[in-house]
């Protein structure tokens, strides 16, 4: 684990993560820093292996940023606001929601308790979601887009994981209402699913043989009657 003090580096690290390989003069642009300094930043974040260069064959003098660490998360400080809305949301989880045991949202609690010490998870868990999607994607890809999608609605309605309605099929945006993730976290607690972003990017990169992203648009944390989530594919951004 390597821990980034610097905000300017962190902000660098946040670009890169936000956009995708970047050019040594975005960076710049970004950070609103001179050619100089951005160099010493960008410099000491590939010493450390979190960032990497890509060489332009065309032009040796023009680089661009990518990054290489596999997860990055956040450590600041907490204000610990919600928590107590968790905890009475806890309490009443039998009366509020039909069918809902206990041990179901220990991972939840989890995410609470290290999310008041600071802490957020969110890029490991959503690595896990990855994996399990890379695990059933054979048994979910189909031939076809609309197979696909029925298969993810089926394997979403038998686990538990929530109600899929499909918004758009270009681009793919898909509604999941009764969301297993975050039904019961406390509202204004942010976009919180995390597992469901990383099945679907594990299920559509296998679906379209190539790397995509996910974007969730919308959460049931922030007001809305359900979560939305879209698939983005890199050839279409």
């Amino acid at each position: 684990m390597i821990t980034v003090l610097s905000p300017i580096r962190n902000r660098i690290l946040y670009l890169l993560a936000e956009e995708g390989p970047v050019s040594f003069t975005r960076i710049m642009e970004y950070t609103g820093l001179s050619k100089s300094t951005v160099s010493g930043y960008v410099n000491t974040l590939e010493m450390k292996g979190l960032i990497s260069v890509i060489p332009d064959p065309r032009d040796a003098r023009k680089k661009t940023y990518q990054i290489t660490a596999s997860h990055i998360g956040n450590i600041t400080p907490s204000a610990q606001t919600g928590t107590s809305d968790f905890r009475e949301l806890i309490r009443q989880a039998y009366a509020k929601y039909d069918k809902i045991d206990y041990k179901e949202i220990i991972p939840h609690i989890i995410k609470v308790a290290l999310s008041e010490a600071g802490i957020n998870i969110d890029p490991v868990i959503m690595r896990g979601g990855e994996i399990l999607g890379q695990a059933v994607a054979v048994y979910i890809v189909a031939d076809t887009l609309d197979r696909t999608l029925a298969n993810i609605t089926e394997f979403w309605k038998h686990y538990g994981f929530g109600e899929i309605k499909i918004r758009s099929t270009d681009p793919v945006q898909i509604e999941v209402y009764h969301c297993y993730e975050c039904m019961i976290m406390p509202s204004d607690s942010g976009k919180s699913c995390v597992i469901s972003c990383g099945l679907f990017k594990a299920i559509f990169s296998a679906y379209y043989n190539e790397r995509v992203n996910v974007e969730e648009i919308q959460c049931m944390t922030e007001g809305h009657d359900c979560c939305c989530m879209e698939i983005i594919r890199q050839d279409h951004t």
